[in-house]
């Protein structure tokens, strides 16, 4: 048993039997009497751990006569190694070397050949006394979300101006109103939001901050022009709120009801920084939602089906049900290809 696993499992038997004898801790640890002595020293001495002695009580045990035991109990576990990694540091790290993966096989990419070396250095930050690179690699693994391959003609441009700090002369497609119009704009800050490249920029026809879609860029110029200057705490309070469900217009509030089906799944997700979850004994949940526009939070609620109800405000209610009636319309519209072939025969 490596050293920080005997430092979790003395304070474990501890604090559930209340005390414990030496020998019995080091039956448990499989360790010398030395090297258990040399554990409980390290304990006390430090990581501050209130452990007493005591012939008459027959073994070690937590002093428990002081009333700040219970928050020195706490500050010396916060104090104790990991005994492994923790969920989160371990899907990021997987993440991180299947991510650079990706860049090193790509060979157009400006970083490939510098992949392998950087995941070396990274593997190399494996503690072996946990689990070796090797075993990490075949088994541990994080299943990443599939991202189609959208193809952005004029990203180069876009990067090339932003680096440069030189404005842009783009043609953008707005597809809302399914109008094109030309634009001159100062590229401050590349975007990914779910998967898809925005720029922020000043816009010189409107004379304000804008987002645009790298998607919807039909055509792009880099110009010898500099970039007008905005400070970047200005496009972060300006243009921040424009990316999620809270985008664009007045805050309100979705109150929305998940059955007990899914709160298991829903109730990990953040929806909103600010969102507040209650749940309750029957194992639903209540989940309450900043949000501006229904377009966005009616498509995370609906893909819920069933097992989700808005409960408030009316618009966002009223919006869902017309969005079903309309979806139901399609499917009762549609011809049942199935029920045709089989009148065919």
């Amino acid at each position: 048993m490596s050293f920080t696993m005997r430092l979790f499992r003395i304070d474990q038997m501890i604090q559930e039997a209340g005390v414990v004898r030496f020998e019995t801790l080091r039956a448990a640890l499989q360790c010398s009497a030395p090297t258990l002595k040399r554990d409980l020293r390290y304990m006390r001495e430090q990581l501050g751990a209130p452990i007493e002695y005591s012939a008459a009580r027959g073994g070690y045990y937590y002093l428990n006569d002081s009333k700040n035991t219970a928050r020195q109990i706490e500050k010396t576990q916060e104090k104790l190694p990991a005994a492994w990694y923790s969920p989160n540091e371990l899907r990021v790290l997987m993440t991180i070397l299947e991510e650079l993966g990706e860049i090193e096989s790509d060979k157009r990419a400006a970083l490939s050949g510098d992949m392998r070396a950087l995941r070396a250095r990274l593997l190399a930050c494996v503690r072996a006394d946990k689990i070796s690179a090797r075993d990490l690699l075949r088994r541990v693994k994080v299943v990443l979300e599939q991202r189609a391959n959208i193809e952005l003609p004029y990203f180069d441009a876009v990067g090339e101006a932003l680096s440069r700090r030189r404005r842009l002369r783009i043609t953008y497609y707005t597809r809302s109103r399914g109008v094109q119009n030309a634009r001159e704009i100062s590229p401050l800050r590349l975007v990914n939001y779910r998967n898809r490249w925005y720029v922020d920029a000043w816009c010189h026809e409107v004379d304000g901050l804008r987002t645009f879609s790298l998607e919807n860029i039909l055509n792009a110029e880099v110009l010898t022009k500099k970039c007008r200057v905005v400070a970047m705490r200005t496009v972060q309070e300006t243009l921040d709120a424009s990316y999620g469900i809270f985008s664009g217009g007045t805050l309100k509030k979705a109150v929305i009801d998940v059955d007990s089906v899914m709160t298991p799944y829903v109730g990990s997700e953040i929806w909103h920084k600010d969102q507040v979850t209650q749940r309750h004994s029957d194992g639903s949940m209540t989940l309450e939602v900043p949000f501006a526009q229904e377009v966005e939070i009616a498509s995370r609620v609906l893909s819920l089906g069933s097992h989700a109800c808005v409960r408030a405000p009316e618009s966002l209610r009223g919006y869902i049900c017309e969005e079903l009636a309309r979806t139901a319309g399609r499917y009762a519209a549609a011809p049942q290809n199935g029920a045709a072939s089989r009148g065919g025969l």
